[in-house]
């Protein structure tokens, strides 16, 4: 039995369990990722009507905590429903593990699909109106940065400044490349340097760009992936989004699939058109996001390439770590 054909049969003991004799489900899928298992299906009740839905659930061996936990998600779900944000909705979830060896999450799917995988020979797939669907997308990060700690009631993972740059130290140092560590400490010392007197603070997606955005045709259906989300420095998200179309950050594996997204100044004079945020230093949160990358590469790029964690995207981000941490530190100034 295949992984997919587990999940399909664990989905179908569910449904039973949950809603009785006649529930079923169908068209299970994979639908892709970097990170959580994301799955999905169909599922019928009697007198009820079909939904459309998505089951996350942790990789296989990994432990249900920090972004690999799914329920976080759940409250930040809830509070940007209460906002207007487009996004899935909370639907099923526990942490009882006896449905799927783990906790489990269940959201609403939206319509339409995601344009192609950035880091693949797909990059660009979807994009149809690029003014509309990525000016459409910089003006909803704009209405994320206005939910606040309603996100996170408990008050946990809230970082500042300083704590944000601090964060991935974690990350990086669990790298055996001593030089790739050293070159990441230089641009730390450039960040905690040239941190801005007036930090704005608010809910942070973390990985906002094409690949978690989901696209009807040309009409935004909302924002996916939120196991990353955080309060912290809301404009990282916007620094993220430049970086992440910024040919000067990426290797030639990246750069040959580029040239369909739009500029990164034209990404700033669409938030600045629909934010009062001063983006005076948004090169210093472009260079934050470049750095938080490049610790993230320098860890998971070793375990990809020593078959731990097998993604070929890892190659292409493996290949931009210089690149990356060189334009951080001419946002910088350095």
């Amino acid at each position: 039995m295949t992984a997919l054909e587990e999940i399909h049969e664990r989905l179908r003991a569910w449904a039973l369990a949950q809603f009785g004799a006649g529930a079923r489900v169908e068209d299970s899928r994979s639908l892709g990722g970097h990170s959580q298992v994301t799955i999905g299906f169909a599922l019928h009740v009697p007198g009820r009507d079909i939904e459309q839905l998505v089951l996350k659930v942790p990789p296989p061996g990994v432990t249900a905590q920090n972004n690999f936990d799914v329920l976080r998600q759940v409250p930040v779900l809830d509070a940007l429903a209460a906002h207007g944000v487009a996004a899935p909705v909370a639907r099923y979830w526990s942490r009882d593990t006896a449905a799927f060896g783990s906790p489990f999450l269940m959201m609403s799917r939206l319509r339409g699909s995601s344009p192609g995988d950035v880091f693949t020979d797909d990059a660009g797939r979807g994009i149809v109106d690029r003014d509309r669907q990525f000016g459409d997308a910089v003006r909803m990060l704009v209405r994320i940065h206005s939910v606040a700690d309603e996100a996170f009631p408990d008050g946990a993972v809230a970082r500042n400044a300083a704590e944000e740059i601090d964060h991935w130290v974690k990350v990086v140092g669990k790298s055996s490349n001593e030089a790739w560590v050293a070159q990441a400490m230089r641009v730390r010392a450039l960040l905690h340097a040239g941190t801005p007197a007036d930090v704005p603070m608010g809910l942070v997606h973390g990985d906002y760009y094409t690949n978690n955005w989901v696209f009807d045709g040309p009409e935004l259906s909302g924002i996916v992936d939120w196991e990353g989300a955080t309060i912290g420095p809301v404009l990282i998200d916007l620094g993220w989004l430049c970086m992440m179309y910024d040919p000067a950050s990426w290797g030639p594996l990246r750069r040959q699939r580029m040239g369909w997204q739009p500029e990164p100044e034209q990404l700033i004079a669409w938030y600045r058109a629909a934010s009062p945020l001063d983006l005076t230093n948004i090169d210093w949160y472009r260079a934050l996001a470049a750095y938080r990358l490049a610790c993230i590469t320098a860890y998971y790029y070793e375990r990809h390439r020593s078959g731990k964690r097998h993604n070929p995207a890892w190659d292409v981000l493996g290949e931009a770590f210089p690149s990356l941490l060189k334009q951080a530190a001419l946002r910088i100034g350095a």
